[in-house]
Formats: C-alpha cells, structure tokens, sequence
C-alpha cells in the first residue's frame, strides 16, 4: 500500500486514513492563498481606490481582511472534518484532531502534568521573538523588499489615542489567530494526518508549512518555520495533545492587547 494513504488504527476501533501529498499540499494551498490575494492585491486596490492617506498604515486596511481569512481556516477546517466523518460532534473532533489532555509518550497514558511542558516552550519562543533572525529570505531575493509590509508595530507610528475600535478588531481576531484559525487547520487537520508521508519528520514539514504560509510577510518565513517547527509542532506532537500549541502561540495574545491597549490609551 502507498505510505501517503497508510492506515492507523485507532483504540476505539475507527480508522484514520492519512493524507496524502498532494492533498497536504492543497489544504496548504486554500490556507495561504487568501492570505496573500489579501496582502498582495486586495488591500493595495482598496487603499488606491478609497484614497487612503499615507497617514493611516496599510496594516490598519490588511487586518479585517486577515481576519476574515482566518475565518476562512476555520471554516475550511469544519468542511473538512464533515467530509471525513459526516458529522461535526466535538468528542469525535478533539480525538481526530488531538484537542485531548498531553499522552505520556513512555506509558501512553494521558497526564495533565505534562502541560509543565510548556513552560520551556514558551521561554524559547519569547526569545526568538526577542532576538530577530538575519532576514536570509531578504537576501536570497531582495526584490521582496518591494513588496507591502504588514505588522501591528506600524499603529503605534500614527495617533490612535481613543480609537477603541482596534480592541474590537483585536478581541475578534485572537481566538482565529490562536485557536480557531491557524492552530485548528495546521495543527488540528493536518499534523496528524501526515505521519503517512513524512514519518517521524511530520512535526518539521508542519513547521515548514506554516512558515511557507506567511508570504504575506515574507521576511519572517524563516523565523516562522523555526518558531513553528520547534515550538508549536514537535510538542503537539510528541505529546499527541495540540492544546500544547494553543497555549504556547496563544501566549502572543495577551501580548498583543498590551501593545494595542498602550496605542489606544497613548
């Protein structure tokens, strides 16, 4: 049989196919496309043809757009989980896509202690996020330079003092980010169908594939693939347990209403 669409048997007797490549790759695809049809053609049109002024950041005109492709993954992430069950019943979902309490990879018992773990995983992506990577994507291909840049850093260069309307934005756009957008389709649907592909290095090409899919701000593909691989990936995996993901890329969320709070009340 085909290693891409092997079949693991689970304990309570039903079958979970693993995906193929070409089916990774275009869940991969519906994922990251809106992203960058946002980034690269929507939001330049929409400050052009509304006559934004260069006072007001494009990120501020990118966000509700990333917001609703993140909306997007999670409905994408249900089609998909009705496709393969017919059903959409939480107690199948959280064991199809490892929403469980952590699994002891020694006994293969569930533990709650093991959540401890992510503590280290935590300290070592606030580092990362604290001391930048060379930007090597940058300098294999300059010409992305050209290319718009989003980041939340660019709301605190124009006054927003008062303007509560970006904590609204804010408290829609993290549960999607952290949750139900991102983690639920690169985590929940995918990384646990592509141990038929690539075996013991699925954790790695999950990371992989999540940093591919920020094009839409290319000059932290390398960091993210890092970041992902390593923090979110390797301890859902090893763990079988993707609350471990969601709570350490969740961490960025109380970060980021600080950051949005001090704009506002600047």
């Amino acid at each position: 049989m085909d290693n891409s669409v092997k079949a693991l048997q689970t304990r309570d007797g039903i079958t979970d196919a693993q995906y193929s490549i070409s089916k990774i790759l275009v869940i991969w695809a519906l994922a990251t496309a809106p992203m960058v049809f946002f980034a690269y053609i929507v939001t330049p049109a929409l400050i052009q043809y509304l006559a934004i002024p260069d006072s007001i950041p494009p990120f501020l005109v990118f966000w509700p757009l990333m917001t609703i492709a993140l909306v997007w993954q999670f409905i994408l992430s249900l089609i998909i989980i009705y496709t393969e069950s017919g059903k959409l019943r939480w107690q199948d979902m959280k064991r199809r896509m490892w929403y469980t309490k952590p699994i002891d990879p020694k006994t293969g018992r569930h533990n709650c202690r093991l959540f401890l773990w992510v503590i280290p995983f935590i300290l070592l992506s606030l580092v990362l996020q604290i001391i930048p990577l060379p930007d090597v994507i940058g300098i294999l291909f300059p010409s992305l330079d050209s290319l718009p840049h989003y980041n939340l850093g660019q709301l605190g260069q124009t006054g927003f003092s008062g303007a509560w309307y970006l904590l609204v934005l804010t408290l829609v756009t993290i549960p999607f980010n952290y949750l139900l957008g991102e983690e639920f389709l690169f985590r929940g649907i995918l990384l646990p169908k592509m141990n038929g592909v690539f075996g013991k290095w699925d954790w790695f090409i999950n990371g992989v594939l999540f940093g591919l899919y920020h094009l839409h701000k290319p000059q932290g593909v390398l960091s993210q693939v890092i970041f992902s691989g390593l923090i979110l990936s390797y301890p859902s995996k090893r763990f079988r347990s993707n609350w471990m993901a969601v709570i350490i890329h969740g961490i960025e969320a109380p970060i980021a209403l600080f950051i949005v709070l001090g704009i506002i009340l600047s």
